[in-house]
């Protein structure tokens, strides 16, 4: 058995926290990291593959039945990662769980707000329309990480289209056994689990939530002082239920356009529609 077995790579606010969790239920079988290690993106953590070592003593506490992998949506994003994948597990398996790229834009300015990393005075539709002006910075560029027929392409370069697991997050949703059965089929082919008849649900993670100080929140994001897995916690400490407003349809609109076509893209690439309304 490889000492990396396969990594969900995103997408961002797609459901891959939720996925995360149901592979992490599979005791019995997979180890699955219940945290975000971000090694393949970042030149600081991969150090031209010096860091592998340190990277796999993650894993270490596996056992010898269980397939092992972890989940970190920068990776799909990434121009560096699929290429690092490759050159140290050139059979790993890879999945990908994308959502309507508009509503994943949505959903991620709400995270941002929640972070502190947006300010409450920036709009969605200022965010959108800024996104080439802030690309590089937190949660600046919500748009390029919904261009998924780019970056499945990356993969594609290093892999082929059968060590990829794609699928929306939407049909999770409204058809999570298939769905679910199908990540566990291609992880897990000969295994009783995969195979099984039982009913499968798609638990809810990182729902829509605000913070009650919004304004300390983005004075702790932008602190230098504070590491970020503080920044977290801090974060988290202040929530409360979202009601998330609807999205504006000039802004939708917007979208849409810079959109368009991404569903063929996908479709050509993968031989799958997902039938957004984009």
């Amino acid at each position: 058995m490889s000492a990396l077995d396969f990594l969900i790579v995103g997408a961002q606010k797609s459901g891959s926290t939720s996925l995360r969790a149901f592979l992490g239920d599979q005791k019995d079988e997979i180890f699955i990291l219940n945290r975000e290690l971000h090694f393949w993106n970042r030149d600081g953590h991969y150090q031209d593959g010096a860091g592998l070592n340190g990277y796999l003593e993650n894993f270490a506490e596996a056992k010898p039945n269980q397939i092992k992998g972890e989940k970190s949506p920068s990776y799909l994003v990434s121009q560096e990662a699929p290429g690092r994948i490759h050159k140290h597990f050139p059979e790993i398996k890879i999945i990908a769980i994308l959502r309507n790229p508009i509503d994943r834009a949505y959903s991620a300015y709400w995270h941002g707000r929640r972070v502190g990393a947006i300010e409450t005075t920036t709009t969605f539709g200022q965010a959108v329309r800024n996104y080439k002006v802030n690309h590089g910075k937190p949660y600046g560029d919500m748009v390029t990480p919904g261009f998924y027929s780019q970056q499945i392409a990356r993969y594609l370069n290093f892999f082929p289209l059968e060590q990829l697991h794609v699928i929306s997050f939407e049909s999770t949703l409204t058809q999570s056994g298939d769905e679910l059965h199908g990540v566990l089929k291609f992880l897990l082919p000969h295994s009783a689990i995969a195979n099984q008849e039982s009913q499968l649900a798609f638990p809810k993670r990182n729902v829509a939530r605000a913070s009650r100080f919004p304004k300390l929140n983005e004075a702790i994001f932008k602190s230098k002082l504070i590491s970020y897995s503080t920044k977290s916690k801090i974060s988290k400490k202040s929530l409360v239920d979202l009601k998330v407003p609807e999205m504006l349809e000039t802004d939708r609109s917007f979208l849409q356009d810079i959109y368009a076509g991404e569903n063929q893209s996908l479709q050509s690439i993968l031989g799958k529609n997902f039938a957004w309304d984009i």
